[in-house]
């Protein structure tokens, strides 16, 4: 498949599976990017899309496999945060609970510093970090290879870290001093 072909490939299939991702309830940025990968998996086999004889076919089933696997992944997390809602609530630990003010704080700022993670990354730093879950037990509460835990965190942390840094970079020399004082 040449260049022009692929050219002409992405501006008829793009718009589609952006209607499909769409007509399948998902939001408008996620069928965007599903679709946004579909056509870079297409660009990557052009030269076997070259011999099918429908590509947009192709396509298409690649867009729906993204999506269920899109699905099961959100499914999976919304499964794993309520199985933790429900252990937190049962939890009898002292101190964890919502008028301990040290956890109130610790809390807020936990929550500011993971709410630009992926869903998947702040679930996984969640357990691991707040939680002090093992690799192995976050893979099995989230359904997921251990491999997958281990590349979430990683990803995390190097966010978080990111993250961390531009707080530190912000704060004034007056900032500093007031919290010694």
């Amino acid at each position: 498949m040449t260049d022009d072909e692929y050219d002409d490939l992405f501006r008829s299939a793009y718009p589609r599976l952006v209607a499909m991702g769409l007509a399948m309830s998902t939001p408008r940025a996620v069928a965007q990017e599903l679709a946004q990968e579909t056509m870079l998996r297409a660009y990557r086999r052009r030269d076997d899309l070259a011999t099918y004889d429908s590509p947009m076919a192709w396509c298409r089933r690649v867009m729906g496999n993204l999506l269920i696997d899109q699905h099961r992944t959100r499914s999976v997390e919304r499964s794993a945060v309520e199985r933790m809602q429900s252990r937190r609530d049962t939890d009898p630990t002292p101190g964890t609970g919502s008028t301990d003010p040290a956890h109130i704080a610790a809390s807020r700022r936990w929550s500011e510093l993971i709410a630009p993670l992926s869903q998947q990354q702040r679930l996984a730093a969640t357990l691991y970090y707040a939680e002090d879950q093992s690799i192995a037990t976050i893979a099995e509460t989230m359904e997921i290879a251990t491999g997958t835990v281990k590349s979430a965190l990683s990803k995390a942390r190097r966010n978080l870290r990111r993250a961390l840094d531009a707080t530190d970079t912000a704060r004034t020399p007056s900032d500093d001093e007031e919290a010694r004082s």
